[in-house]
């Protein structure tokens, strides 16, 4: 279903040298989109080497099964369930080279667009930048529950935009770093939906 309702779409995709030249650098890295609007995100990186994060409730063992289809591979735990083991998972992962992890920093139980801590915690562990990436269809339906989410329509053209690259170091207060990628998310969706 997400191969229809995305593998028709026109894309657009600006900034896609943000992570090229760190994939041809060998450097890891951890994508972060809101959860929301994953899906055009989870269309546009499949079969390209990326892990995932999934939580290990019944919604998540789905979105686990879809996502393995698709090429990713996958880390499970949740801030509820599994989050500590996780973690230290990722942690480990980050540490070898062309490690590209995507996540959604308001997921999975919200509240929506406002980013947890674990993403930069992560990063400011690992040493790894944290990239915002945003997928907007022009056409979507949208679903209503602790968030909105969106599903693209089919033959939509699909505006995907990857930010720029946000380092953080032990200096940074968690809140600092947060608020730092809130923005630049914030930004990313902006341009992401603007002329679509």
């Amino acid at each position: 279903m997400i191969q229809f309702l995305y593998g028709f779409n026109k894309w657009e995709v600006l900034g896609e040298k943000n992570i090229t030249e760190l994939i041809n650098k060998k450097r890891s890295f951890i994508l972060v989109t809101w959860h929301g609007k994953v899906l055009s995100v989870f269309k546009y990186f499949a079969n390209k080497n990326y892990i995932g994060l999934a939580s290990k409730s019944k919604d998540g063992s789905l979105i686990a099964d879809v996502a393995t289809k698709m090429g990713y591979k996958l880390v499970r735990g949740s801030s509820g369930k599994g989050g500590s083991e996780a973690y230290q998972e990722m942690v480990e992962l980050l540490k070898n080279p062309s490690v590209q992890l995507i996540i959604t920093p308001d997921g999975p139980t919200g509240p929506e667009h406002v980013p947890k801590a674990g993403a930069v915690r992560l990063a400011i562990e690992s040493g790894v930048p944290i990239i915002p990436v945003i997928g907007h269809v022009a056409k979507n339906w949208e679903f209503k529950n602790w968030h909105t989410f969106y599903v693209g329509k089919p033959f939509s053209k699909t505006k995907l935009v990857i930010g720029n690259p946000l380092y953080f170091n032990k200096e940074q207060s968690i809140d600092e770093c947060l608020g730092v990628v809130k923005k630049s998310l914030h930004l990313t969706d902006e341009k992401a939906s603007s002329g679509v």
